[in-house]
């Protein structure tokens, strides 16, 4: 203590105002020069020692009124470092907090708690699972693809019962399912959103012939003309009414090639069933069977058409069933309680159009999309390739075609099974293009007939070209194609 004694007053009045600028510069500056709380903790009890170093202690013969002033000066100088240390670090705060909690709170008095300290735990842990269903719901729904969909279901139960229940889901971006091959396991999947392969393990799909729809299941025939629906991720099935209606009006056409498309709407008349319908036989026919979504059950009613229509596709649009005929003839179909329908025709084909090798009918905001696909064939190679195609919207209100050379922001994706045309505004893709995959079975007549779906592409409306799908090593089997595909979070 003498040499300390020896300093003189000045000195500590310095020191102290020193190590307070000090101490304010380095708050000031902690985002690089203090990176943990423990270190200004232990800067902050060094201040606290170093403030009390004052001539208070140090002088031992003071007058009243000096030594009055002196306390008064080195407590002020105390209060303005805690002051502006618990305003600059609040951490350090919360740890002065819970470290006193943890020594009032004993096992005598269990139940009692501190707001602060429950404050503090919430700050650093919130509790996700409480945020609003409909805003979880909101945004999951506005997610294009489904691996982040999946992603935010995976959370906790609640974010997940709230995906569940999503009532406006948007159509996601659909997957490329590739074909059955020779290979025994898991299905391959191309994810048209970010590029990237995956593989499922879908052994009830196995040697089946498959077709895709936009509720996140595909509908699947075997040889022995078994078909159901599939749910690709709750591998859930719903069987299909059988096929023997449909088999006595086409007895000659092989297993893989009696049906030409099957789609699943949700039934407008149901509101927990699908309505499937079923272009089948060398005249192209219509078929349909209502099925409950959570079993199977209905029979297969042939479509009265006496004027020989031949169906190409059939789409849900406005709580509608329309199909498409023949080059392009658009009818309404209108069912009945009693299993039946009537065809009204709605128009004619749009003029001066050629024929084409396939048709599809989509729905798009609020007109009807027709698409006309032509290819050219190689009858040697017993090949085909698609070269171009054609858009037009009919509308619904003048009840009149009009041709489309710009999609604008929406992309349509056609091939086995139900067609799409999505809107891209919230997905960070090229838009104005069509997606296609290979459904021309001109060639595959017979079992075993080495022939594959290797056209499948890209066609840009801008520019007419059309680029090729990467497929990799693909070894199809004769009675599978690629398809489109979407995922889902439950069957509905």
């Amino acid at each position: 203590m003498s040499s300390v004694s020896d300093l003189p007053d000045d000195f500590f009045k310095f020191a102290v105002h020193f190590q307070v600028a000090f101490f304010v510069t380095l708050i000031r500056a902690r985002g690089f020069l203090i990176s943990s709380s423990s270190v200004r903790v232990a800067l902050f009890v060094i201040l606290l020692v170093l403030s009390t170093l004052s001539p208070v202690q140090v002088e031992k013969e003071v007058s009243p009124f000096d030594f009055t002033r002196k306390a008064v000066t080195t407590t002020s100088y105390f209060v303005v470092v805690l002051i502006l240390f618990f305003i600059a670090d609040r951490s350090v705060s919360f740890i002065i907090q819970s470290r006193r909690n943890r020594i009032f709170l004993d096992d005598r008095c269990p139940l009692v708690t501190s707001n602060s300290l429950f404050q503090s735990n919430q700050h650093h842990h919130p509790n996700w699972s409480n945020l609003p269903a409909d805003m979880i719901s909101e945004i999951a729904d506005r997610l294009p693809n489904f691996k982040d969909v999946e992603a935010v279901s995976s959370v906790c139960n609640p974010w997940r019962d709230a995906c569940l229940e999503m009532k406006t889901r948007r159509p996601t971006w659909p997957w490329l399912m590739f074909s059955d091959t020779i290979d025994i396991g898991p299905r391959r999947f191309l994810n048209m959103c970010d590029g990237r392969h995956y593989q499922i393990e879908l052994p009830s799909i196995r040697e089946r012939r498959c077709w895709g729809s936009p509720h996140g299941c595909v509908v699947a025939l075997n040889s022995d003309y078994e078909i159901h629906i599939e749910h690709l991720i709750r591998r859930v099935g719903i069987a299909l009414p059988p096929l023997n209606t449909i088999r006595r009006l086409a007895p000659r056409e092989e297993w893989f090639c009696l049906v030409h498309n099957f789609n699943l709407f949700k039934d407008p008349s149901h509101k927990f069933s699908f309505l499937v319908t079923a272009i089948f036989g060398p005249m192209k026919q219509l078929a349909f069977a209502r099925v409950a979504s959570s079993r199977g059950h209905g029979e297969w009613a042939i479509v009265n058409n006496p004027n020989n229509f031949k169906f190409k596709d059939v789409v849900h649009f406005k709580d509608q069933i329309f199909g498409l005929c023949d080059n392009g003839m658009l009818v309404r179909l209108v069912l009945d309680a009693l299993g039946s329908a009537e065809l009204q025709v709605i128009a004619f084909k749009p003029q001066d159009v050629k024929k084409p090798q396939k048709l599809y009918l989509m729905e798009s905001s609020e007109n009807l999309f027709v698409v006309f696909r032509y290819t050219h064939c190689f009858p040697l190679k017993m090949r085909h390739k698609t070269v171009w195609f054609l858009v037009y919207k009919f509308k619904i209100n003048e009840r009149a075609w009009e041709e489309v050379s710009d999609l604008e922001d929406h992309i349509i994706f056609v091939g086995d099974g139900i067609s799409w045309c999505i809107p891209t505004r919230n997905i960070n893709v090229r838009s104005n293009r069509i997606y296609f995959t290979d459904d021309n079975w001109k060639y595959q007549k017979y079992p075993g007939v080495a022939y594959g779906g290797h056209d499948v592409g890209v066609f840009d409306m801008a520019t007419g070209d059309i680029q090729q799908l990467p497929f990799g090593k693909d070894n199809p089997l004769y009675y599978s194609r690629p398809i489109w595909v979407t995922h889902t979070l439950r069957l509905d």
